[in-house]
């Protein structure tokens, strides 16, 4: 509609009193004919509306008679419970949780509820967390309600698994503390444990993380039958001194174990009754401050020597701390056929370790080894590599060696390496005195003759690393004739010097995948982020996280 006033139309443009007028009376008819498309608008809403309602009793009628020929009706009764049994997760064991498998399915309907009830496999695992206790009202029946609850939960959970075996997984709240200090077991992790015990005639697989106390009463004071047992994890919570006497594991008696994993505080195998020759999996981990001295390479060679299907071994040693010649072992050769990981935690002098234990095995099939300590006495490795031919991953903890010895070490790497992970256990962030500037150059100015097949390099947060050397020991593997590096992590635990990233960026288009992690400069006291913990770190990174293997993972 054309106006009169349509150059004064969406400006600031105040009218005057006679165009005010001229203006209402422009405005009669489109009054007029807007009141009339309203009422029309109105009539054809309400017809769509109608129509609406009448769509919405045909489709609930059509949708209704096509749920009786849905195609999931007519599955049988196994292929449901064998789609539900498919819905557990598998990494671990089930939890206590509606938003997850088997649980959830019982939300569905009620035909659902009662297949995924009277399915004995769904309740196989279970995933038991003690509640804690609020130190703030110690005696809140909101902690008893809840401890009960849970206990039902857990007798339901596991009567429901028929004659399954059962894979559980319990963890306990830290333990009590007498009067005079010494630890109590709680009551209520008791609870827990007494429930589980009755079903102990069916447990496949156990993991339980509970204070020493509790773990060493249990084990040694009940003799139940575990006749199908064949994987143990034992872990221990909390610092208290442990206990100067304690029988035998009872518990373990007549077990077909193939997999063991128990702290070192209370790795003493005449204690243990496992039949040896079963294991196939071993790994004795803990602080090493709780090692005994009695866990020497003497000692532990004598256990593993009764265990010749080991795949997995992962060990604690606690050789002398005392300077002097290392006493060689007498022990004969241990030869370990289908050996593939192994895992060597020293706890004081490495180099006894070394020459009495590693010297001793034969290791036809080692692909992965792992080795930590926390002091330097120059162990030499070069004997021990040049038997490993098949060796694909190596993380080492170079507070075991010297300068020197550290780099006389690379030069003896095995060829067929292929990931390399460098460690600082002891000093995870703060600063080391080793050097890897030197190290890298090894790498760098040999290759390919070290390491040549080389396809992951790591290093964890704590050493002095140059970003110079880190970019030549990159360009130096990148222009080989076929070069195999394709991932490179490294955390410098130091805010950036120099920015390598433009130079790698070639490489980075060939197929690396790069992750550098810096620390950001520190905040300024008016930095917006003061004070927060989620201040956001400096981190360079040209693929997606990655993590690393199981077999050189923590422990």
């Amino acid at each position: 509609m054309a106006s009169p006033f349509a150059s004064r139309l969406g400006t600031n443009y105040c009218p005057t009193d006679e165009e005010i007028l001229e203006i209402n009376a422009l405005l009669i008819e489109p009054t007029l004919r807007l009141k009339g498309l309203d009422d029309e608008i109105t009539k054809l809403q309400k017809a769509i509306d109608k129509l609406g309602e009448e769509r919405s009793r045909v489709a609930a009628y059509v949708e209704d008679h096509k749920a009786l020929i849905s195609p999931v009706r007519r599955l049988p009764l196994d292929i449901i419970q064998e789609l539900f049994i498919a819905c557990l997760p598998t990494h671990r064991n089930c939890v206590m949780s509606a938003s997850e498998a088997p649980v959830l399915l019982g939300h569905i309907c009620s035909s659902w509820r009662v297949i995924s009830h009277t399915t004995p496999r769904l309740w196989s695992s279970l995933h038991v967390v003690e509640p804690h206790r609020n130190l703030a009202n110690p005696t809140s029946a909101s902690f008893e309600e809840k401890v009960a609850r849970r206990l039902e939960i857990t007798q339901t959970w596991l009567g429901r698994s028929g004659q399954c075996p059962l894979s559980i997984s319990l963890q306990t709240a830290p333990e009590d503390t007498s009067q005079d200090g010494s630890p109590v077991v709680s009551p209520t992790s008791m609870q827990f444990m007494e429930i589980l015990l009755s079903f102990a005639p069916r447990w496949q697989h156990i993991q339980f993380t509970t204070p020493l106390s509790l773990l060493l009463e249990i084990m040694s004071q009940f003799d139940t039958k575990v006749p199908q047992l064949e994987t143990a994890a034992f872990h221990h919570q909390g610092h208290h001194p442990l206990l100067s006497t304690w029988g035998p594991f009872n518990m373990l008696r007549g077990a077909r174990i193939s997999s063991l994993s128990i702290p070192g505080a209370i790795f003493l195998p005449d204690k243990l009754p496992v039949q040896w020759s079963q294991l196939t999996t071993l790994t004795v981990s803990g602080t090493r401050w709780n090692v005994p001295p009695t866990m020497t390479s003497d000692a532990l060679l004598r256990v593993i020597s009764k265990c010749p299907e080991l795949r997995c071994c992962k060990l604690m040693v606690h050789d002398s701390n005392i300077e002097g010649p290392i006493q060689i072992s007498q022990h004969p050769i241990v030869e370990l056929a289908f050996l593939h990981t192994l895992a060597i935690h020293c706890v004081a002098r490495v180099a006894p370790t070394v020459s009495n234990l590693l010297m001793r095995l034969s290791l036809p099939e080692l692909r992965n080894f792992t080795m930590f300590g926390s002091a330097q006495d120059s162990p030499t490795l070069e004997t021990f590599f040049a038997r490993l031919v098949r060796l694909e991953s190596l993380r080492i903890d170079i507070n075991i060696f010297s300068q020197n010895s550290l780099l006389e070490t690379f030069h003896t790497l095995p060829s067929s390496i292929q990931r390399l992970r460098i460690s600082d256990v002891e000093h995870p962030w703060g600063p080391t005195p080793t050097c890897l500037d030197e190290m890298l150059t090894v790498l760098t100015s040999t290759s390919p003759t070290v390491c040549p097949m080389l396809q992951h390099f790591s290093v964890d947060p704590g050493f002095d690393l140059s970003d110079r050397a880190v970019l030549l020991f990159i360009t130096a593997r990148m222009q080989q004739f076929r070069p195999s590096l394709n991932r490179v992590d490294i955390e410098f635990g130091r805010q950036m010097v120099v920015d390598i990233m433009p130079d790698l960026q070639a490489f980075i288009e060939m197929g690396l995948a790069v992750s550098l992690d810096y620390l950001l400069p520190q905040p300024s006291l008016d930095s917006p982020w003061q004070g927060l913990p989620d201040a956001p770190r400096m981190s360079w990174n040209s693929a997606a996280a990655w993590a690393p293997p199981m077999s050189i993972s923590h422990w």
